[in-house]
This record gives structure tokens, C-alpha cells and sequence, in this order.
């Protein structure tokens, strides 16, 4: 069964559609990318996959359940979203910040159990991080930033992640260590999502892509196939020799 599928979403701001009858579906061991011009609607899709917003018409599945009929604490455990700008606006340590991803399973006014430390522990240790765990998050770079709150949505312990730019403004080794963990949390079984910008990246372990293209109309597929400079030059409407495409 699909961890996720999506059916016929259509959504627009306005009189612009953003999606016009989207369908694709993931499935454990997918990592997809999500591709496309500013506007295209990127964040947006995320916002529809989790039920953040209704799309104007079609479905969303996670799991066989329909995203419209779930309550937060059933949706938490069923998908885990990293936004691309995440803040803390307090001082909390690093395994604090990771153990909110808990909160879907334990309650707000509830305490942590052994099981969610043990949970948060295999978090910092999955994403490379366990050495920073007594460490304020406000203390860390960008990259490790990413990484703790990537850790956060692994204690969740959900099939699907969907990541918002989770490489934007990170060096080159952040943007490779990032991709290679993506990459291996899908060898491992879970179905991943991220919006991304740079081609270069997203060749970078994803096995399926989704693009933007002209009035809504999206194309998925596999990677290897879209991701191609020649596919790329219409997406974002620059020379299939473009070294930014390579």
C-alpha cells in the first residue's frame, strides 16, 4: 500500500492554478523531490499533503486514511513536515528541542517517557548529531540546525517525511550530508518528500521528482528521467545548456 497518494488535486490562488488534477503516490523506499520555479506552488503542495489547507477538489491518503478526516494527533503519526525555516523561541537543548517531535504521542502536559528518550536518543544518532545534545539549538550552525530538526520529525516515528528546502542556505557538505541521510532513512523504508531548488542537489539520491510546468499541469516520474537538462529548460524557463541545470 502507498504511504501516501494523492489524487486529482486541483487548487488555485485566485484565477492561477497551482495544481490542476495531481496524482502521484509514494511508496516505502521512495525519496521524490519537488521541483519548480518560485510561485510554482512547492510549499504549498506540503501544506495540501499534510491538511494544512484543502485543495479545491481530489483527495489525499496517508496510509489508506483520508488526510480530511484526521485529527492532529493521528496526522502527527502518520507524517512528520520540517518547515524551511524552523525556530526555537527558547533556549531549549538540542534532545529538548528533538523530544517535541514526541508531543504527537505523549500530549503538551504530559512527561516524556523512557520510550520517548530512547526515541529521541536513536534520532540524534540517525542524523549524526548525538554529540550536541546537551548543546542550546540557538547555539548551532545553520546545518546543524537542519539536522536537529530533522531529528526531531525521525522521533516522531512516522512512514512519510516531507522536508520544506531542507538544504537552502547550507554549504556544500551540509547540502551532501543531508541528501546522503535523506537518502539513506528511504533505503531504510520511509517514503520521502522535499521541495528543492538546485538540480545538482536533488541528483543527489532522489528516485522520483515531481516538476512544475504551465497551468497547473505537474509531471512525476523518476528522477533519472526528469531531472535531465533537457526536461529542466522548460520548468524554470532557462537553456537546456545552462550550467545552472547541471
Amino acid at each position: 500500500m502507498p504511504v501516501l497518494r494523492a489524487s486529482g488535486l486541483s487548487f488555485s490562488y485566485g484565477e492561477r492554478p497551482l495544481f490542476s488534477e495531481l496524482s502521484f503516490e509514494l511508496r516505502p523506499g521512495d525519496f521524490m523531490c519537488v521541483l519548480g520555479p518560485n510561485g510554482s506552488g512547492k510549499s504549498t503542495l506540503l501544506k495540501l499533503l499534510t491538511g494544512y489547507i484543502r485543495a479545491a477538489s481530489g483527495s489525499v491518503r496517508l496510509g489508506g486514511e483520508e488526510v480530511s478526516a484526521l485529527g492532529p494527533g493521528r496526522l502527527a503519526r502518520l507524517a512528520a513536515y520540517v518547515a524551511s525555516e524552523s525556530s526555537v523561541p527558547y533556549d531549549f537543548s538540542v534532545m529538548e528541542t528533538v523530544l517535541l517531535g514526541r508531543t504527537a504521542r505523549t500530549g503538551l502536559w504530559r512527561g516524556y517517557s523512557e520510550g520517548d528518550g530512547r526515541a529521541a536518543a536513536l534520532a540524534l544518532r540517525e542524523t549524526g548529531i548525538a554529540a550536541l545534545a546537551a548543546r542550546s539549538i540557538n547555539t548551532l550552525s545553520s546545518g546543524e540546525r537542519q539536522l536537529a530538526f530533522i531529528a526531531q520529525a525521525l522521533a516522531q516515528e512516522t512512514r512519510l517525511l516531507l522536508l520544506d528546502e531542507p538544504t537552502s542556505h547550507l554549504d556544500l557538505r551540509f547540502k551532501a550530508e543531508i541528501m546522503a541521510l535523506l537518502s539513506r532513512l528511504a533505503a531504510r523504508g520511509l517514503a520521502v518528500a522535499a521541495v528543492l531548488h538546485e538540480p545538482g542537489v536533488a541528483r543527489l539520491g532522489c528516485t522520483r521528482a515531481l516538476t512544475a510546468g504551465a497551468g497547473g499541469k505537474w509531471t512525476f516520474g523518476p528522477a533519472a528521467e526528469l531531472l535531465r537538462p533537457e526536461r529542466l529548460a522548460g520548468v524554470y524557463g532557462v537553456p537546456p545548456d545552462s550550467p545552472l541545470l547541471a
